[in-house]
């Protein structure tokens, strides 16, 4: 706290060091994240002695070693959280279906597997899923298997080049990786010479870099899991763009559990695998048919033998996400001549710019407002329920949404969300009668009216979203 006291970060601050560390990596700091990045201003103003955060901006903008600097700053700031075979239902979908399906597609031709993990931190990720694929190929000496693991921080990428890791860092190893693939070193554990020889590692800046496409190659999977929601979303988009022009033909794109290309790319297929949803770039025409696989899931033959039955825990499904919050075209409303009307219209439009800044108890200021100037308005709920959802506040969030399916009873989106409330909040069995709700109204409105407010996902996906929530949550019902 002194530390905060001693570096104020005055506004037009807070405004000058967003716009550099977007404009540098893409990490976008909206205003609910202001004071995590004073502290990490702070630490790297004192770390390089400046009196104060506009003398180190001056520093990151004006001094000769100013590159060196401003690494250092994306370092200190990017999240460094992670561990071995984290989100264990996407390296099931890894090793239940992706990988079998790759071995069958390339069997015939230069057998050569590759993956890329952007931001992959201390280097577990990589390791893990050069791991998984040593577990699912009977011969993986016959294969060539190669892993990149990027990321904008050095020290890290030396801690991941190293492959040496203390027991407490082991956190996801089961016993039978840890004797098949680690071997004891220096009161920890190193990985194994095949796996890292499988594994190569590189600074990378997915704003500023070029695509490791011509040291690399294409890639059959991209693991990119709790990055982009750090980015804008102009810049999320960006990078998403170009994880589809590195990919392989039928590659996969593994995102983390709250993230989602709503609004962000049509061009990807959304497939269901086990307990994970997976984003795939769909194969030609001619190959596969169809531009989304015909399946709700994939058939497997399950994991490999032996695969850590003694640390498989029960996957709690309440912790699966929904595909993201969408948003609405605009509805038609009974008051659009009135003054009322228009200052409601007003609020609604500065809400929305508010919620895709982040700034999320503006946005909740605009839409009372607009609430009181237009009386019930179920696309005012709507967003003021969205607001509340991303607050984490699940009271204020179902109040919301309840009101919206008032307003608007055939509005599926409501339902939809409505439903992730209430699961969130344990209350499975109303979140079930939700999902079906959601699932009724996607069914009935032909996908034309869908158009515009779902651009990415087909009215397909989402009632198989809808349908695999209300069958895995009718198992967890008390």
């Amino acid at each position: 706290m002194e530390q905060l006291k001693r570096y104020k970060l005055t506004e037009e601050d807070f405004e000058r060091f967003r716009k550099l560390i977007n404009q540098a990596s893409g990490m976008f700091f909206d205003r609910g994240k202001r004071d995590v990045l004073q502290l990490g201003l702070s630490d790297r103003a004192e770390a390089v002695g400046a009196t104060t955060l506009s003398d180190y901006y001056d520093l990151l903008t004006a001094d000769p070693e100013r590159e060196n600097e401003v690494r250092q700053l994306l370092a200190h700031l990017s999240v460094q959280e992670t561990q071995f075979f984290r989100n264990l239902p996407q390296f099931d979908a890894l090793r239940k279906f992706i990988i079998p399906e790759i071995t069958r597609r390339k069997a015939g031709e230069h057998r050569t597997m590759r993956f890329w993990c952007a931001g992959c931190s201390t280097g577990q990720e990589p390791y893990s899923v050069a791991m998984s694929v040593m577990d699912v190929l009977p011969d993986p000496g016959s294969w060539n298997i190669e892993v990149l693991g990027t990321d904008l921080n050095e020290q890290a990428l030396e801690v991941a080049r190293r492959g040496w890791y203390p027991e407490k860092k082991l956190t996801g190893i089961d016993r039978s990786h840890l004797e098949r693939y680690f071997r004891p070193q220096d009161g920890g554990y190193v990985i194994s010479e095949p796996v890292r020889r499988a594994v190569k590692f590189a600074r990378h800046n997915l704003v500023s870099d070029n695509l490791p496409i011509s040291v690399f190659g294409t890639c059959d999977a991209v693991f990119c899991r709790n990055v982009i929601i750090y980015f804008s979303h102009e810049t999320a988009k960006y990078v998403i763009e170009h994880f589809f022009d590195i990919l392989n033909p039928g590659g996969y794109l593994f995102l983390g559990h709250s993230e989602t290309l709503w609004k962000m790319s049509a061009k990807y297929s959304l497939v269901e695998m086990g307990d994970a949803f997976i984003y795939r770039k769909p194969l030609p025409m001619s190959i596969e048919g169809r531009r989304f696989i015909p399946e709700r899931r994939m058939r497997h033959s399950g994991l490999p033998a032996g695969i850590g039955s003694e640390r498989r825990a029960i996957t709690d499904r309440r912790t699966v996400r929904h595909p993201g919050h969408f948003d609405l075209a605009i509805w038609g409303r009974s008051h659009q001549d009135t003054e009322a009307a228009a200052d409601a219209t007003g609020e609604i439009t500065k809400a929305k710019a508010h919620l895709d800044l982040g700034e999320f108890d503006l946005a909740i200021s605009s839409l009372m407002e607009a609430i009181k100037s237009d009386g019930v308005s179920g696309e005012a709920y709507f967003l003021l329920g969205l607001a509340f959802e991303k607050k984490k506040d699940l009271t204020q969030a179902e109040d919301a949404f309840r009101k919206s399916v008032y307003c608007e009873p055939g509005l599926s989106l409501a339902h939809f969300h409505l439903a992730n409330v209430l699961e969130q909040a344990g209350k499975l069995k109303n979140a079930i009668r939700e999902y079906r709700s959601a699932a009724s109204g996607f069914n009935d409105r032909p996908p034309s009216d869908w158009e515009e407010e779902l651009e990415v996902f087909d009215t397909s996906s989402l009632v198989n979203m809808c349908e695999w929530k209300i069958e895995n949550l009718g198992g967890l019902e008390s």
